[in-house]
């Protein structure tokens, strides 16, 4: 009986040196773990966001290109109407030398 008081004596402060070293290896363990997922998500996550800044740069380098094609599809455009303007214009000079030569032709003068 002194002999069974003593390994229990004994043996409940052994063991429970031991199950708070386990338990302490434990908790470390998962901490341990639980910081390199979140690292890795963190890593993961600047990965997409560098990708996301990549992605916003090159639209905005196609927003730039497609409104320099824009404006410059409007000076042609508006080039055009004025080229085929001037060209549709009835020109005073010429109508009024088409009835002077008429005129001379037919006998009359001018």
């Amino acid at each position: 009986m002194l002999r069974d008081a003593l390994m229990i004596m004994v043996g409940l402060p052994v063991s429970a040196v031991f199950a708070l070293a386990f338990a302490g290896i434990y908790t470390h363990h998962r901490r341990k773990m639980e910081e390199l997922r979140l690292k890795e998500q963190r890593l993961i996550s600047a990965d997409i966001q560098a990708e996301f800044e990549k992605i916003r740069g090159e639209l905005r380098e196609l927003r730039d290109v497609t409104m320099q094609y824009d404006l410059s599809f409007d000076t042609a455009l508006q080039q055009m109407e004025h080229r085929i303007a001037h060209i549709e214009r009835p020109q005073y000079g010429q109508q009024h030398n088409l009835s002077a030569t008429e005129s001379i032709l037919r006998g009359g003068h001018n």
